[in-house]
């Protein structure tokens, strides 16, 4: 008897969504790409420029522990935003004695604070008598940028702080 209703409302078309329960549908849809599309692509943009800060972070402090390890003096050399030839790029020596050269992500800008390099001696010590800083930055939108500051003490200590800014 069940089966037989079925069939039944097979044949009269009672199966199936309205015309206005899918307009319903897409126009939610569309609102939320209208409203959801532009903060993923902020979203996304903040993660390229915290994933690149987080990047340089790691190799300045991994450039510090081989030259520890390896009883050698190490140096990173970087090339800004403005820099005609390599531009935001950086170069240093790893772990195993290998020249390095990294290009940040497309979009950040990698600004020298204090000095075109950071050098770290045997004992892990920059040798210099004031902090050394990095910058990585990326303008988010028309009104926010974000600022990645990484700071090398002259004992050697590597640290990062985040800071928004106006473009």
């Amino acid at each position: 008897m069940t089966s037989m209703r079925r069939e039944e409302g097979r044949r009269q078309g009672a199966e199936g969504y309205s015309l206005s329960e899918l307009l319903t549908v897409i126009a939610l849809l569309g609102m939320f790409i209208l409203f959801g599309g532009p903060a993923m692509a902020d979203g996304f943009r903040a993660y390229k420029v915290k994933s690149s800060a987080n990047i340089v972070a790691t190799d300045v402090r991994g450039m510090r522990y081989a030259a520890v390890g390896n009883r050698t003096a190490l140096t990173m050399t970087t090339s800004t935003q403005g820099s005609g030839t390599n531009p935001n790029t950086y170069v240093f020596t790893n772990a195993a004695g290998q020249a390095i050269t990294r290009r940040l992500e497309s979009g950040v800008n990698l600004e020298n604070g204090s000095a075109a390099t950071i050098s770290f001696t045997t004992t892990g010590s920059t040798g210099s008598t004031a902090t050394q800083v990095l910058i990585v930055s990326m303008d988010i939108n028309s009104t926010r940028g974000d600022r990645y500051t990484i700071s090398v003490s002259p004992t050697g200590t590597v640290t990062t702080a985040y800071a928004t800014y106006t473009p």
